[in-house]
């Protein structure tokens, strides 16, 4: 990889519901791009404010503006796929309606994509942000690279082995084809759908990381990924259709191991959301020893939640001194010192 192609288009999807307090941040951070996107798809899911009539407003007479509303409400993942049906471009970005791009995102995803070769996904950091818009901090995500970096499928592997996930989904950029060719977003994966379209994407296309902070992702509880994880019935019968049909798609990613170390993640996980609640189907004496340190500490302590993540992630540990400590210490220094203060996103 290395040799500059053809310059890949772009699509944003923006699916949407009951959102207009946050409507207009978002589409002006799209709008304003230093290099707009070729297309701008909104998808209303029935929203019962006047979210539709905005967008309307902001994209009337935009080229490649496009303002959609399903006939009725369909969920978050399934309008997403409304929304990819609509794409013509390369490649697409799929951003919440709560959250926002930095200027300039998009020309550095082109530019990146064009100079790698058309990867199958291309991502950056985010900051985070409170609901009045102001950056906090830039989100811990894993930085596996310190500076803009393809890596190829079998890379991916190996590091969705490692690490389990890299991406934030405001500046996830997907290979149409590619995404397409896994049947889109999983809508019975709920709000695990996008981390695991992208993991078998990249591990059949490769990826592109850049680790610069380069969306906004309002931080917020009740959202989409918390109700995934805190209905723990649900959640174990969703690990397991990832784990089959997963398999079909990428039978090198979904192996044995992999499966496993994800069911240990995303249990975790759940139990971060649920205040280490654990399920009456989890047994074994790591689960047990959960209960009680839940139980001596209380739920919302943070020693019962590193005792959580020792007692399901022990493999994870070096991985995440490494990717998530050391790698964010460079980020947020590197990001502080060349912007010079944090940005500000008003409602």
């Amino acid at each position: 990889m290395g040799s500059v192609s053809p310059t890949p288009t772009i699509a944003v999807v923006i699916p949407n519901r009951n959102d207009s307090a946050f409507l207009t941040t978002c589409l002006e951070s799209v709008l304003k791009q230093s290099v707009r996107p070729n297309q701008i798809i909104f998808v209303d899911d029935q929203s019962l404010d006047d979210s539709l009539a905005k967008a309307r407003a902001k994209l009337d007479g935009v080229e490649g503006g496009i303002v959609l509303a399903n006939a009725s409400c369909l969920g978050t993942m399934k309008t997403l796929n409304e929304g990819l049906k609509q794409v013509t471009c390369d490649y697409v970005v799929f951003l919440a309606s709560n959250d926002s791009l930095m200027d300039g995102m998009i020309e550095q995803a082109q530019s990146s994509i064009a100079k790698f070769g058309w990867p199958g996904v291309w991502s950056a950091m985010v900051w985070a942000a409170d609901e009045h818009g102001q950056c906090r901090y830039i989100y811990p995500s894993p930085v596996i690279a310190l500076k803009e970096s393809y890596f190829s499928p079998e890379e991916c592997i190996c590091l969705a082995l490692k690490l389990g996930n890299w991406f934030t989904g405001t500046t996830l950029v997907f290979h149409r084809e590619s995404l397409q060719y896994i049947g889109g977003f999983d809508a019975e994966y709920r709000g695990l759908a996008d981390l695991f379209a992208a993991l078998t994407v990249s591990s059949l296309r490769g990826a592109v990381f850049c680790p610069q902070p380069l969306g906004v992702m309002r931080m917020h509880s009740g959202g989409y990924l918390w109700k995934t994880l805190t209905d723990l019935d649900n959640l174990e019968a969703i690990l397991e259709k990832i784990e089959v049909r997963g398999f079909g798609l990428s039978p090198k990613l979904y192996t044995n191991q992999f499966c496993s170390r994800t069911r240990l993640r995303i249990r975790f996980a759940a139990l971060r959301a649920s205040c280490i609640t654990v399920h009456r189907n989890w047994s074994g004496v790591q689960y047990r020893l959960v209960h009680a340190a839940n139980s001596l500490l209380g739920a919302k302590s943070r020693l019962a939640v590193v005792l959580a993540f020792i007692l399901l992630r022990p493999f994870d540990a070096a991985a995440f001194v490494k990717y998530r400590l050391f790698g964010m210490l460079w980020v947020m220094g590197h990001s502080l010192k060349s912007l010079g203060a944090r940005p500000h996103i008003s409602k």
